[in-house]
This record gives structure tokens, C-alpha cells and sequence, in this order.
């Protein structure tokens, strides 16, 4: 998972804030006592908000406690206290760095490869671990990274197609955190949704890499082009848009469905804000970035 989903920080309250920032640094410490310090680096957004729609479910909710943060030792900040909703989200964490990385081996440059390379032994370690942890989501991360491969070879042009494998996954996931059949299903919607989003977001990201470098991207296949024109990204950005705002729609619509106990405003904002306003730096760094060329070329 790439950081997507995260919070529209100026409509969150103080003391939402408070709660979501002190989830994210409970995670943080959960995965360095479940993997070490390093696998701290694999923190993200994205398994916050995991970590969060679990919380989120139960009937308890588990307090803060203020501790000591490894990245500011002379502060203490508002942690989650360890638990299982946090175990499960640090365990995700380190089953999908470990496929992100050999995927990047994959797809990178010389340099790229060496360097991702390097990484391999670190994540490999912990990904071991996690599996042991978690069987059947090493088994549904493991298929979903084979099918990607297979549709990046076969050059597959349906954005649904290409995005199924990540939803598929995401969709797995998330239904194991359900407590009975009808909460799976609503929660199995809910993370395929979730990502079709993150890999929709994440070609837009890369699309302009992907021009560069050739690489796989469905918006380029999607409109049968290589090296589009400036016309043309136009009508892939508004394609891009518009297909980003209709699986946004379809994930409040599951999401809705939810009996969420607690934390409601901050999921709230994540899904009907933060995922626009991700879009949104995106479109804007794409804009800054072209700007920056326009200019270089008159110097």
C-alpha cells in the first residue's frame, strides 16, 4: 500500500486529530515491537486507516497513553496501547512491503534494482514472520501480485480488469476483520473498493514516469498511447478523474453500511475528503512539474 488514504487534516477536530495521530504512532510502536525498529519505515496512511476501521468495530475501545516517541526522544506523544486491531495492521504492513519491493525489483531501472535489492533481506525477514501471523492474507497478497503480473504481460486495457487483482486483495483483507457473514460482506465491498481506488490513484501518480520509462500503466493502454500528447493527458486526467469519483461513490455506499462504534468523523473525513484531497496533490505536483518544464525550456 503507497500512503492514499489519509485524512483532510484542516476539517478534522482537534481531538480527532489527536485520536488519529495517536493511532498512527501506537501503530508505529506495535511494528517495532513485532518486527523491529526498522520495520518502522514501512509505516504508512494506508495501514492507519486499516488499523483504524478495525478499531473502529469493536464494542472497546483501547485508550491512549503517552509515550516516547523514537523520532523525538525528548517528547512524549499520545499512543494507541498495543493491541490486536494494531497486530493486524503492522502484520499487512510487512506482507505487502515484502511484495511492493520484489515488485519494484521488477520493474526498475539498473540502479533501481540494486537498490531495491538491498532491501529484499530486510523485508524477506519480516515477511516470514507476518506469514506465520497471517497465512491467508500471505496467500491473497501472494495471487494478487501473480495476476497483476500476468495483466501487466498480457498489456490488459480495462482499467477494471487492471485494478481487480489490488481490489481483490484489499477486499480479502479487510472481510477478516468481520465478525460474522454479513459483516464480511459488507467489509470485503468496502476494501475492494478501497483498492481499486489506491491502484487507480497510484497509475495517476506514476503516469508521467510511466511516459518516461515505458512501464505499464492501464490510462496509457486505456487510451492506446505511449507518448500522448498534451491533449491527450488532459483526457486521461479527466478520465482518471472521473472513474477515481465513481469508485470513491461506491466505497462510501459500502461504507455506509457499517455499524461503526466509534471514530466515525475521522473515517468520515478520510473517505469523503482525504481521497479527493490525495487526488488533488497529485493533480497539483503534475501541474507544478509541467510548469517547471515550460520553464526550463526558456532558459
Amino acid at each position: 500500500m503507497f500512503g492514499y488514504v489519509k485524512p483532510y487534516k484542516p476539517e478534522l477536530k482537534i481531538a480527532e486529530f489527536e485520536w488519529y495521530k495517536g493511532i498512527y504512532c501506537g501503530l508505529c510502536k506495535q511494528m517495532g515491537r513485532l518486527y523491529g525498529p526498522i520495520a518502522r519505515m514501512m509505516l504508512s496512511y494506508d495501514m492507519t486507516f486499516l488499523a483504524l476501521v478495525s478499531l473502529s468495530l469493536k464494542d472497546q475501545c483501547h485508550g491512549l497513553k503517552r509515550q516516547v516517541c523514537i523520532a523525538h526522544p525528548l517528547t512524549k506523544k499520545n499512543c494507541m496501547c498495543a493491541c490486536d486491531d494494531l497486530s493486524f495492521a503492522a502484520h499487512t504492513a510487512m506482507i505487502m512491503a515484502y511484495y511492493k519491493v520484489k515488485d519494484n525489483i521488477r520493474d526498475s531501472g539498473f540502479w533501481g534494482k540494486i537498490k531495491y535489492a538491498l532491501a529484499l533481506p530486510v523485508v524477506s525477514f519480516t515477511h516470514r514472520k507476518a506469514k506465520k501471523c497471517q497465512p491467508e492474507m500471505e496467500e491473497a497478497v501472494a495471487a494478487m501480485m501473480e495476476q497483476q503480473w500476468k495483466a501487466e504481460q498480457e498489456t490488459v486495457t480495462s482499467i477494471d480488469r487492471a485494478s481487480d487483482p489490488t481490489a481483490t486483495a484489499l477486499g480479502k483483507i479487510a472481510a477478516m476483520l468481520g465478525t460474522d457473514e454479513k459483516q464480511k460482506y459488507i467489509l470485503q465491498k468496502v476494501g475492494y473498493m478501497l483498492g481499486k481506488y489506491i491502484y487507480l490513484i497510484d497509475a495517476l501518480d506514476d503516469l508521467e514516469d510511466d511516459i518516461k520509462t515505458g512501464n505499464y500503466n492501464p490510462y496509457l493502454l486505456k487510451f492506446h498511447t505511449k507518448q500522448p500528447t498534451e491533449e491527450q493527458k488532459k483526457e486521461i486526467i479527466q478520465y482518471a478523474v472521473e472513474v477515481t469519483n465513481l469508485t470513491i461513490a461506491q466505497l462510501a455506499a459500502a461504507y455506509e453500511l457499517l455499524d461503526i462504534k466509534r471514530f466515525k468523523p475521522i473515517l468520515d473525513n478520510i473517505i469523503y475528503l482525504g481521497l479527493k484531497d490525495t487526488r488533488t496533490i497529485i493533480l497539483q505536483k503534475r501541474e507544478k512539474q509541467n510548469d517547471r518544464s515550460i520553464s526550463d525550456s526558456w532558459n
